[in-house]
């Protein structure tokens, strides 16, 4: 059974409608990831979820219970904002605790319970510190333990990184991750950043303009996008826009407008033919690599040249012109030698199934 659902939730401010018409759940100790730019509504979901928002239309119902005129504190949920709003003339302990005693929790219990979470978002030693003697990524784990301590149904994370400097939200993802598992806990995860929406969820829901525009696993929305938007929101993309000819067999002719032809993979829904955009992600792309076609595997081949190379890490990010000036990225990984030269002339190549299509316009 789901531990939160909810049904055909529309919220309106005057004529704006917020979130239009939206439906999912979340079983129990997973990680839904609400992925998407600003204004696109997941905020806003997070908040009808939490009470702070009623919304115009539908449900929102925690183990089957509908939530409708229930408060936030009479909704069984943890919440760790943005901003962690940590009260900064309490400790680490009596932040963590406050939660405990607002819910009238059993006074004898409540310093274990305390020290339990301390101990579970590693912060033994530091239980005595208020926070502005905290780093950002303590704070954030007092945040998250006030959150947890209070044994709450559904926890909502609203940009639970987003403070943080970009090396400590990469070390924290895999943490926060850990903790959320370790109490095995229900979680929606509010944010516009992919990398954190695909490695902490269970499954991520993209949205735009109020409406979810896909729901799946990470490694489903990544791979097989259904719209342009989609795609362009998980990854880096490059794009070929023209005529789609019917196919059989899984494969199809195209021509790009710029009057590039290659072959794509198709599905039913493509066999027809038409106006489509086609994708094709900058590691899926190889540079004068061996591109003899194995019999009956296509391979797609395009001469272009070098206009810059960056060196970003472990990989190096490459672009690419070809015919009709259009610039396309390739992604390699560094391996400490840079064989391409900006200036040089190039084939690059790409199988069809590392072809992604979607209806123009999407």
């Amino acid at each position: 059974m789901s531990v939160l659902q909810l049904s055909h939730v529309t919220k309106r401010y005057g004529a704006f409608i917020a979130v239009d018409d939206i439906s999912f759940s979340v079983e129990k100790g997973k990680i839904l990831s609400l992925l998407g730019p600003s204004g696109c509504g997941k905020t806003t979901t997070l908040r009808m979820i939490s009470g702070f928002e009623v919304a115009n239309e539908g449900a929102v119902m925690f183990s089957g219970i509908d939530m409708k005129g229930r408060r936030p504190y009479e909704r069984n949920v943890g919440l760790l904002f943005q901003d962690y709003a940590l009260f900064p003339h309490m400790t680490v302990v009596e932040n963590i605790a406050y939660g405990l005693k607002h819910r009238k929790f059993d006074k004898a219990k409540i310093p274990d319970r305390v020290a339990e979470m301390v101990s579970l978002v590693k912060l033994k030693g530091f239980e005595h510190r208020r926070p502005g003697r905290l780093s950002g990524g303590q704070q954030q784990r007092v945040a998250l333990a006030r959150a947890l301590a209070t044994y709450p149904e559904v926890v909502l994370l609203d940009e639970p990184l987003s403070a943080l400097d970009a090396k400590l939200r990469q070390e924290l993802r895999f943490e926060l991750k850990e903790i959320l598992a370790a109490v095995n806990a229900t979680t929606i995860v509010v944010t516009h950043d992919q990398e954190e929406a695909m490695s902490l969820g269970d499954s991520v829901i993209v949205m735009s303009g109020g409406k979810i525009m896909q729901q799946g696993a990470p490694t489903e929305i990544y791979a097989d996008p259904k719209t342009r938007f989609v795609a362009e929101f998980i990854g880096r993309s490059n794009w070929f826009s023209g005529q789609l000819a019917p196919g059989t067999g899984g494969l199809a002719k195209f021509k790009a407008t710029s009057g590039i032809n290659m072959i794509v993979p198709v599905s039913g829904g493509h066999l027809t033919g038409g106006q489509y955009d086609v994708c094709v992600r900058p590691e899926r792309i190889q540079i004068d690599a061996a591109t003899v076609a194995s019999a009956g595997t296509p391979v797609n081949e395009i001469r272009g040249a070098i206009r810059d190379i960056a060196h970003l890490g472990a990989d190096l990010h490459l672009v690419v012109e070809i015919a009709g000036g259009q610039l396309l990225t390739v992604t390699e990984k560094y391996t400490g030698q840079t064989l391409e030269q900006t200036g040089q002339e190039v084939s690059i190549s790409f199988r069809p199934r590392d072809c992604i299509v979607v209806p123009s316009g999407s």
